[in-house]
């Protein structure tokens, strides 16, 4: 069993765990925190590598603007990877996440155009995102559908039905002051930046001190396990999904007010994959039960970082596409291999 000693199965009188079997899994926990950081310190260094390479090849790439773009590009990956991070820790997967970030846009953009002031429209479009994570989570719990097929057609159901909505075409005419939340600065830094260290902390709270978190890495160690020691597993799933919709369509959200216009093609596959990926190659295991906020944060930078420096240093941009690929095949990998090693820790 998985399950951490921090964790809410453990906690109660109704508790049967033995002494030995709580010892063991307490070990496993360290093992497994132990390889996560190694993971981490071998993420940023690699982060360090690619940094002094693109700075050879271009020196502009560290320059304070450049910075600053990367750091904005981080962002919306970023707080998208938050509940993501949450969701693989509980042992799912969620490949709606490109949908419904253009589904959050499309629909605020839609209110403010039909006249609908700005606040009451990002409201509603986080409503509609939190409600399609809440179907993902009633396909996979009540139907038993498994949340990649249930997500993989949420995906093409959102996009669908935004893509007639608008007939394919961008929405604009939005208000200034929206506008601004998405191009404005303070102290030079841009105001996405803010928003997504305090999404970031939000979540960091949520998966480390709360219950919610103990929760899910009992789930993901061990759903049946987690069950059986009082953890109500579905409504934890509804929790989660709904979470991850709600913050994937404000994210959207905040895209279409950087660009000044909600384009029914945003996210999409790209982000959907590039988001799994910062998120696994962030040290969170795609089989459930560990993962870090700080990892995911570390997962997205390292591809801002290739994005950016492969323009700086003039590569073709399809090259993007082909590092990706490389990059999500060594994140599981090495999780693989960490799990080779955990499960022969045990014998």
């Amino acid at each position: 069993m998985t399950i951490s000693p921090e964790s809410p199965a453990d906690r109660g009188p109704e508790n049967t765990v033995p002494k030995n079997t709580v010892t063991s899994a307490a070990w496993g926990w360290v093992v497994r925190q132990a390889q996560s950081r190694a993971q981490l310190a071998g993420l940023a260094g690699v982060l360090l590598v690619l940094i002094i390479v693109f700075q050879i090849g271009n020196p502009i790439f560290l320059s304070s603007g450049n910075i600053m773009e990367m750091l904005r590009a981080t962002t919306l990956y970023f707080i998208v990877a938050c509940p993501m991070t949450l969701i693989l820790v509980s042992g799912g997967i969620d490949f709606s996440a490109g949908a419904l970030f253009a589904t959050g846009g499309v629909t605020a953009g839609l209110l403010m155009v039909l006249g609908i002031p700005w606040p009451v429209a990002v409201i509603i479009g986080m409503a509609v995102g939190g409600a399609l994570g809440v179907v993902n989570a009633w396909l996979s719990v009540r139907l038993r559908v498994p949340p990649l097929i249930a997500t993989l057609g949420m995906f093409f159901t959102a996009s669908g039905i935004i893509t007639v909505i608008t007939g394919g075409n961008s929405i604009y005419g939005f208000p200034k002051a929206f506008t601004d939340l998405g191009q404005g600065f303070l102290l030079g830094i841009p105001f996405l930046v803010y928003y997504a260290v305090v999404i970031g902390v939000v979540f960091w709270i949520l998966l480390e001190k709360t219950s919610l978190g103990y929760d899910a890495r009992a789930v993901g160690g061990n759903r049946a396990a987690a069950s059986a020691n009082g953890i109500r597993v579905g409504r934890h799933d509804f929790i989660v999904y709904g979470l991850a919709g709600a913050v994937a369509a404000l994210a959207g959200i905040m895209g279409a007010a950087r660009l000044s216009s909600a384009n029914p093609a945003a996210g999409g596959t790209a982000l959907t994959f590039q988001v799994v990926t910062a998120v696994i190659i962030g040290g969170t295991s795609l089989f459930g039960g560990i993962g870090s906020i700080g990892g995911s944060a570390l997962g997205a930078l390292l591809f801002a970082v290739i994005n950016n420096g492969l323009v700086i240093i003039n590569v073709n941009s399809l090259w993007q596409n082909i590092f990706v690929g490389v990059i999500l095949v060594s994140a599981v990998a090495i999780d693989q291999a960490r799990r080779r090693r955990q499960f022969s820790s045990r014998r």
